[in-house]
């Protein structure tokens, strides 16, 4: 092998082994950003609006057609649909031609800011879900303080009378990743979104578990009946704040109430057991 196939062949090589090294930063990077820091006061949860990519604009998107959802790790049919999508008609076993439509869209009960796409169930006749994982470790001396409280709120709903549903929940977890503790929101039933198409906002506080590291965000849609899962949801926001310590709330409520007994002491005198108020005696 002459010098100048020796260099052309270890050029090869340097140039083959560089690609596979970029190919498993890349790799590595991918895997790392499906884990999401926390910022305090904010919104944790990634592409909570499902404005991240692109939605289904007629509602029948299965298999590789399903949109790519950015933040998520989805299963089975879960999509993301547009506000207004055009719906699509198919052929039941009878061999009649039924239509699906009457979609989510700008003129349905929800959110007042909603963006053009929403979370749908899917088009296939199954449940399906979506989740993510929020990494809280940063937020350690606040949590195990006992000070960091969460709001968990979203839209969520369903078709007409159809009983498709969801479930949006929480699982906190410690550094190893064992559960310490879970909440969770659900959608109406038909009726009491008055058996039509729209979302309903729900909502959930509590305190952040101590020693909790992780939260574990799931998006369950669960199908019941129907040519598709119409269960929906849609601006979904967690957001973990910081309480005042005990002591300073105990100094406050102490001031509070010398405060009061203070105006009390201005307003109400007591003379030899009697009480004057307003400068009647009784």
């Amino acid at each position: 092998m002459n010098k100048l196939n020796t260099f052309t062949f270890y050029s090869q090589q340097i140039a083959k082994a560089g690609i596979a090294l970029i190919a498993v930063i890349s790799s590595s990077i991918l895997l790392t950003s499906l884990t999401h820091a926390a910022t305090l006061g904010q919104n944790i949860i990634v592409n909570g609006d499902a404005e991240q990519g692109e939605g289904d604009p007629i509602g029948n998107a299965v298999g590789t057609d399903i949109p790519f959802i950015p933040g998520w790790i989805p299963t089975d049919s879960f999509s993301v649909l547009q506000y207004g999508a055009t719906g699509f008609e198919f052929t039941n076993p009878l061999g009649n031609i039924v239509a699906v439509s009457g979609l989510p869209n700008v003129n349905s009960s929800g959110p007042n800011v909603r963006g053009k796409n929403l979370f749908f169930g899917g088009a296939n006749r199954s449940s399906s879900s979506a989740s993510q994982l929020i990494d809280i470790a940063n937020l350690a001396s606040i949590i195990d303080a006992g000070q960091g409280t969460y709001d968990l709120s979203a839209w969520l709903g369903g078709y007409g009378t159809d009983l498709d549903n969801v479930k949006f929940s929480l699982n906190f977890l410690n550094q190893d990743g064992q559960s310490l503790d879970t909440a969770f929101i659900t959608s109406t039933t038909p009726e009491e979104r008055n058996n039509t198409t729209g979302l309903l906002f729900q909502s959930t506080k509590g305190f952040v578990p101590v020693a909790a590291r992780q939260i574990n965000v799931a998006l369950d849609m669960n199908y019941v009946r129907g040519r598709v899962n119409d269960s929906y949801a849609d601006n979904l926001s967690l957001v973990i704040t910081k309480v005042p310590e005990s002591d300073s709330i105990f100094g406050l409520l102490v001031a509070i109430s010398v405060i009061c007994l203070l105006i009390s002491d201005f307003t109400t005198k007591s003379t030899n057991g009697k009480c004057t108020r307003s400068g009647q005696s009784y």
